[in-house]
């Protein structure tokens, strides 16, 4: 990889937040993507001095086969927010953990 305007994504969601995990809902599914958050921070670690942009984001609770018809947010409104936010932080060389529109989540 060479430094520059480039972005590494990893698709996360809002309930790999350890800090906002308050419930049993979907325990699995929550450990496996706290356990993607981890990898991403140990990532941009790995960087060391080198600014590279590393992004962990939630898509939010989108309508599909897993969201179920009840979720609140569409695919093309999340994909939309998603590619706003990776060409506003592309080449900013920082690394978080951020929702569709941009927010910080919690780790």
């Amino acid at each position: 990889m060479r430094d520059g305007p480039g972005i590494v994504a990893f698709m996360s969601s809002g309930l790999g937040s350890v800090a906002n995990k308050t419930d049993s809902y979907s325990e699995i599914y929550s450990a496996s993507k706290a356990a993607l958050n981890s990898l991403s921070r140990s990532f941009a670690a790995s960087l060391g001095r080198r600014r590279i942009t590393v992004l962990a984001i939630a898509p939010g609770w989108v309508r599909t086969d897993m969201g179920g018809s009840g979720a609140p947010l569409s695919v093309d409104d999340s994909v939309r927010g998603i590619v706003d936010v990776l060409e506003a932080r592309a080449g900013t060389g920082r690394h978080g953990f951020v929702d569709y529109r941009g927010r910080e989540v919690a780790w």
